[in-house]
């Protein structure tokens, strides 16, 4: 690997968020991984992007983080101690608009189409694999933050794999 090309990789993507305003607040991001290295590399993405964020260890504090309706997105680990992605996910979806609308992406090793499929059917909107690819989590969350298309508003279901 060259230099110049060493130089390309080390630079982070550019985030590009369809439809909305450069003068609009950063997009604030809930980080939800019961591992402290994982939610580390996940904020530092986050940073990258000019991004706000908070950190929680586990699906009961993410369901409560959520609830106070302050967030863009949530990156949401699958399995975690006390309650996981799935069960947080669902009680997050069981919430009044518009919290429970709040786009859900999943981020796990956990990524292979039949699992996919799980994460879609418990209502998330997409998946990042673990390890993260931090171009793949820009495209995952630009997709989740973009204003609905027709095919959305139709009850098409709208996921981002990313592996």
């Amino acid at each position: 690997m060259s230099l110049h090309e060493a130089e390309e990789n080390a630079r982070p993507p550019v985030l590009t968020i369809r439809g909305r305003s450069r003068r609009r607040r950063p997009p604030r991001v809930l980080i939800v991984d019961d591992l402290v290295e994982n939610r580390l590399i996940v904020r530092l993405y986050c940073d990258q992007f000019g991004f706000l964020h908070e950190e929680v260890e586990n699906g009961h504090e993410a369901v409560e983080a959520a609830r106070s309706g302050r967030f863009d997105v949530i990156l949401m680990d699958i399995l975690m101690p006390r309650m996981d992605g799935f069960a947080a996910t669902r009680a997050i979806r069981g919430m009044p608009e518009p919290i429970s609308a709040v786009p859900i992406i999943a981020v796990t090793t956990a990524a292979a189409p039949g699992e996919v499929l799980r994460y879609l059917a418990c209502g998330m909107n997409g998946v990042v694999a673990k390890p993260i690819n931090i171009a793949r989590l820009a495209e995952a969350i630009s997709a989740a933050l973009a204003p609905p298309s027709r095919a959305k508003s139709r009850g098409g279901a709208s996921a981002l794999a990313a592996g």
